[in-house]
């Protein structure tokens, strides 16, 4: 393998908060249960015992101690366990919500918050 064969094409990415809270993702099948490793306002970063498939797509129930949140998403990426999920927005109203529950979570671990879309 060439050294430049190991290098990662560079990608922008919102910044990430680390986290640990639990989540569900429902695509095809049974639920699958998860633990998030970091959230961005586009998506987040989860690990999973359970197989998924990149391009997947489902209801992603994140359950930060924060509250509850339901939205759609996708699986843009698997590495070994750790599943890329990018969010899936259908209104601007439902990514403003989404932002302000993100900040919450990242913010003030305290606040209690229900969002379902």
């Amino acid at each position: 393998m060439r050294d430049l064969d190991s290098i990662r094409r560079f990608v922008y990415r919102e910044p990430r908060t680390s986290t640990g809270f639990k989540v569900t993702f429902m695509a095809t099948g049974p639920p699958l249960s998860g633990l998030c490793r970091d959230v961005s306002e586009t998506g987040i970063r989860a690990e999973f015992d359970d197989p998924l498939s990149t391009g997947d797509s489902g209801l992603l129930i994140l359950r930060p101690p924060t509250g509850v949140l339901e939205l759609r998403a996708q699986v843009a990426y698997i590495e070994k366990r750790q599943v890329g999920l990018l969010f899936l927005f259908e209104t601007s109203w439902e990514r403003m919500m989404t932002i302000e529950f993100i900040t919450a979570i990242a913010n003030d671990p305290g606040t209690s918050a229900m969002v379902r879309f």
